[in-house]
């Protein structure tokens, strides 16, 4: 029994294989045509996966810069904004000091329209003292007073320098009723000639002149407006007054005779 069933088993094996290779002889044409096509379209859909892995790489890439320039410009951006922030605190506080620097431009303006007419008092009233003055160092204060109008006549400079030399004249003019002169000097004759002698001035008080040889001396009367002549007993002790303003002589006290105005006897 067994032999007829394995014999049985052989025929059927045998069938299977004859008929598989009939029909794989007969579709042999259709089966490789097939099989080319599975293969095919095997290999398509794994170029098209391995362009679409590419893509999807190549877009990996491209994300990753475009999320590093996002960084990049945000930072920027935060930079920016930081510092335009900081630019408008400054233009603000800019535009305050502006405004103050205006408001004191337009105080200046107004305060030059009231300083005006008080320097040229101011001028006036320094040319009113240099001639009402004793005459001492009468050159000098003339073209010192010369040269204000002339500025301020001409506008020269600016106002602020203009008001500065005032006040320097004026300080010059202050410091002459606080210290003691000798200098030498031409003294105008009555007779309309002139002579070197030398002049002590003591302060605002007195003004005296000496010829050089010593002989002769006066005292200024500012209210005469004249020369007062000294007696010869009056040499000696003022050329000794000119030899201390000369720092000659160690200081001490002057015997001179002075001329006190009317009004203070």
């Amino acid at each position: 029994m067994a032999e007829v069933e394995f014999s049985n088993k052989m025929k059927l094996f045998v069938f299977l294989t004859i008929t598989l290779g009939l029909f794989l002889g007969c579709g042999n044409g259709l089966a490789a045509d097939s099989l080319k096509k599975a293969i095919d379209v095997e290999v398509s859909g794994q170029k098209a996966a391995k362009a679409s892995q590419k893509k999807i790489e190549k877009l990996d890439d491209e994300s990753r810069k475009m999320l590093e320039e996002y960084r990049l410009l945000t930072q920027q951006l935060e930079r920016t904004t930081l510092a335009n922030e900081d630019l408008q605190t400054k233009l603000d506080q800019q535009a305050v000091e502006i405004e103050r620097i205006s408001q004191e431009l337009e105080e200046i303006d107004h305060m030059r329209s009231d300083i005006d007419p008080l320097m040229s008092q101011m001028l006036e009233t320094l040319g009113k003292l240099i001639a009402r003055d004793t005459p001492f160092l009468a050159e000098e204060r003339l073209i010192r007073q010369n040269s204000l109008e002339e500025a301020f006549e001409e506008k020269r400079g600016d106002i602020s320098e203009r008001y500065r030399q005032l006040l320097e004249a004026y300080q010059i003019e202050a410091d002459y009723g606080r210290n003691i002169e000798a200098y030498q000097a031409q003294l105008d004759q009555q007779d309309g000639n002139q002579k070197m002698v030398d002049f002590l001035r003591l302060g605002r008080v007195a003004l005296f002149y000496q010829t050089l040889d010593g002989k002769q001396g006066g005292v200024w009367d500012n209210q005469q407006r004249t020369w007062l002549r000294l007696e010869s007993g009056d040499m000696a002790e003022l050329t000794r007054a000119i030899r201390i303003a000369r720092k000659q002589l160690p200081p001490d006290l002057m015997a001179l005779p002075l001329v006190i105005p009317e009004e203070d006897k």
